[in-house]
C-alpha cells in the first residue's frame, strides 16, 4: 500500500509540475496576437487608403488580423508599392495569384509574403469589390 502511494504521488508531482510550466493556448494566442499587431505598426498603407473593417481571429494555434481599405489606386500600384516596401523590410516575396470566385476568374489577385513565422497577403477585390465593400485587404498570419 505504501509502494502505491508513493507511486501515486509522485505522479501527482509530476503531472502539477509540468502542467503549472506550460503556457496556455490563451497565452500563447496573446504573445502571437501581440507580435503581428507591432507588424501592423510598422507596416507602411499606401497612400489615400481609407481603412473600412478590420477584425482578428485565432485558431489551432495561429493569429490572424486583417483590414481592408477602400482605394481608387489600379492593383499595379498598389503591387509595386507593396512588394518594395515589404521586401525592404526583409519580408520574401513568395508569389501572385489571380483567385477564383465560385469556380470563375472575377479579376481577384492575391499577393504572398513570407518573413520568420509570419505570412502576410495582399489581397485585390477585383470585379467583386461592390460585393464586398473593400477594395483591398490585407492580412497578417503567425504560423
Amino acid at each position: 500500500m505504501a509502494v502505491v502511494l508513493k507511486t501515486l504521488s509522485a505522479v501527482l508531482f509530476v503531472c502539477a509540475v509540468t502542467c503549472g510550466c506550460a503556457a496556455t493556448r490563451t497565452e500563447v494566442d496573446a504573445t502571437k496576437l501581440k507580435a503581428v499587431e507591432g507588424i501592423w505598426a510598422t507596416l507602411p498603407t499606401y497612400p489615400g487608403t481609407v481603412e473600412v473593417d478590420s477584425s482578428r481571429s485565432s485558431y489551432e494555434g495561429r493569429v490572424w488580423v486583417e483590414k481592408n481599405y477602400k482605394s481608387d489606386a489600379p492593383f499595379d500600384d498598389i503591387k509595386r508599392f507593396y512588394t518594395e516596401k515589404l521586401t525592404q523590410s526583409g519580408w520574401q516575396f513568395v508569389g501572385e495569384r489571380e483567385l477564383k470566385d465560385r469556380g470563375r476568374f472575377r479579376g481577384e489577385q492575391l499577393l504572398e509574403f513570407r518573413k520568420d513565422d509570419f505570412e502576410l497577403d495582399v489581397q485585390y477585390a477585383g470585379g467583386r469589390k461592390a460585393d464586398l465593400g473593400w477594395d483591398y485587404s490585407i492580412d497578417i498570419t503567425s504560423h
